[in-house]
């Protein structure tokens, strides 16, 4: 996968998707598949944003049944069972935990009713059917949790995701199949044509060269940052999101085996304790946010809200930030709905088209990125009025992770593809997401200099260039750690 600014310049696509997260790469390699002339452009790097920051499930959504929505519980689990299928090098089966103690916000007949339900939904692409558990039985399974007023509980099945390493291999597989792919290439206006939007101009944020993308149908896939496309197709046009940044924490390993699903005390929203490369993730939050969208991060108060509430169900840990490994934090693009606390809007996604043609995602949960891509595909492609494009395969073929087949000891190869074949342009593309080596207890800061390094032979950066690399990345370090 390299970048190609000349074909950006001198080629009119049929497609030109805005943002590569999930949704955007996705989008890209469907309709490349389907024979259409596809360009994606991302103004940081894949999986930057939000796609890159979840609490790594593929899941159904268990919370939504609350809100009596079973259409996207249902599409969720079908789409659980494809990715199960397609990319089973990313997408794992996992058991939950849900424990339900004495005075808790939802009683034990209502939990064990969801989970029937759940798996009902599921029909018959269910992992495993749920158990109800006794209080003894619960506490034979997670011996550590808290046992007073203690109830029971119930175990049952859903499935974790890498979700950064999906991202990238969704744009790897939209290039590999005809897409001319470009990270670092920041739109900054629309041009039109009798009123119709028919390409983008954009800047090299690399470079700083300014260029003309044109394309007979352009799809704004920026997530939390859709608002600000909006404006610039028009200026008097509403808010269509409603960003809320959601805090993840990883902690040292505490002592428990399953994934603990809990209802949080302070608001009674559902948080997670996931088992997760040796570690245990936390999360998340769901508050509205109103700061800067390119720098995001957790504050005091997302710590203590998310580490408050582990302590109630491992009091003897001693949990405090000194177990932080680090965290993470992304904004969610939720449809722009007033008046409703957050965990409260639906995580539905709407297709809108603007009067200028202008196609814009809303909404949406990481496990329905696949069918959101196929939908947005079939109207985009009925729109183009070709009559060669092929069908969709994404429900049968998945993408490949190239990186993953190396030897992780032979760290120059490593970074070699990472750079030639992957688009890692800065220290963090590649610690952050490529290697992923920032969610460990070191961030890579061990080895940063040999990392640096051996970029530089490759990128040709001088000594001030890597300098600077290496002090931007010690930045991104330290602003997770709350420091």
């Amino acid at each position: 996968m390299k970048r190609d600014i000349e074909q950006l310049k001198n080629k009119i696509f049929d497609l030109l998707v805005i943002g590569g997260g999930i949704n955007g790469c996705a989008i890209a390699r469907d309709a490349s598949l389907r024979g259409a002339k596809a360009a994606l452009i991302e103004k940081n790097d894949f999986a930057s944003g939000a796609s890159g920051k979840t609490t790594k499930l593929i899941h159904g959504g268990i919370r939504y049944l609350e809100q009596f929505n079973f259409k996207l519980v249902y599409e969720a689990l079908h789409e659980r069972a494809i990715l199960l299928k397609t990319v089973p090098h990313l997408v794992k089966p996992l058991e939950f935990i849900i424990p339900v103690y004495k005075g808790g916000p939802r009683p034990l007949f209502k939990i064990k009713s969801g989970v029937f339900l759940y798996d009902l939904l599921a029909v018959r692409e269910n992992i495993r059917k749920h158990r109800a558990l006794k209080r003894d039985d619960l506490i034979a399974l997670e011996a550590n949790i808290e046992p007073h007023n203690l109830k029971g509980g119930v175990i049952y099945s859903d499935a974790t995701v890498d979700d950064i390493r999906l991202c990238l291999d969704n744009a790897i597989s939209a290039y590999d199949a005809g897409c001319c792919v470009a990270n670092k290439l920041e739109v900054t206006g629309f041009i039109k044509e009798n009123g119709r939007v028919y390409g983008v101009t954009a800047q090299d944020n690399l470079t700083k060269e300014k260029l003309i993308i044109r394309a007979r149908a352009i799809v704004n896939a920026t997530g939390a940052w859709s608002n600000r496309i909006i404006k610039m197709d028009n200026r008097e046009a509403c808010p269509i999101t409603r960003p809320t940044k959601g805090v993840h924490i990883i902690y040292r390993k505490l002592p428990h085996k399953h994934a603990i699903v809990l209802s949080a005390r302070k608001d009674k929203r559902i948080f997670f304790i996931i088992p997760w490369r040796g570690f245990s993730l936390i999360g998340t939050t769901d508050t509205d946010y109103c700061g800067s969208f390119d720098e995001v991060y957790a504050d005091f108060d997302d710590l203590e809200y998310l580490l408050e509430e582990t302590r109630r169900i491992f009091p003897s840990e001693n949990i405090d930030r000194k177990g932080i490994i680090t965290t993470y934090a992304g904004l969610r693009p939720l449809v722009n709905t007033q008046g409703r606390p957050a965990s409260q809007v639906s995580r539905e996604h709407l297709i809108c088209i603007s009067p200028s043609g202008l196609v814009s995602l809303i909404g949406g949960k990481y496990t329905t990125y696949r069918r959101l891509a196929e939908q947005v595909v079939d109207v985009l492609l009925s729109k183009l009025g070709k009559s060669n494009f092929k069908e969709c395969i994404t429900g049968n073929v998945g993408p490949y992770s190239p990186l993953g087949e190396l030897d992780k000891t032979d760290l120059s190869k490593v970074i070699e593809q990472a750079v030639k074949n992957e688009m890692a342009n800065s220290l963090s593309d590649l610690l952050v997401r490529r290697l992923q080596v920032f969610f460990t207890p070191s961030h890579g800061l061990d080895r940063l200099e040999e990392y640096a390094r051996i970029m530089s032979g490759y990128l040709g950066w001088n000594n001030t260039g890597k300098v600077f690399e290496i002090n931007r990345y010690k930045e991104e370090v330290r602003r997770s750690l709350c420091i």
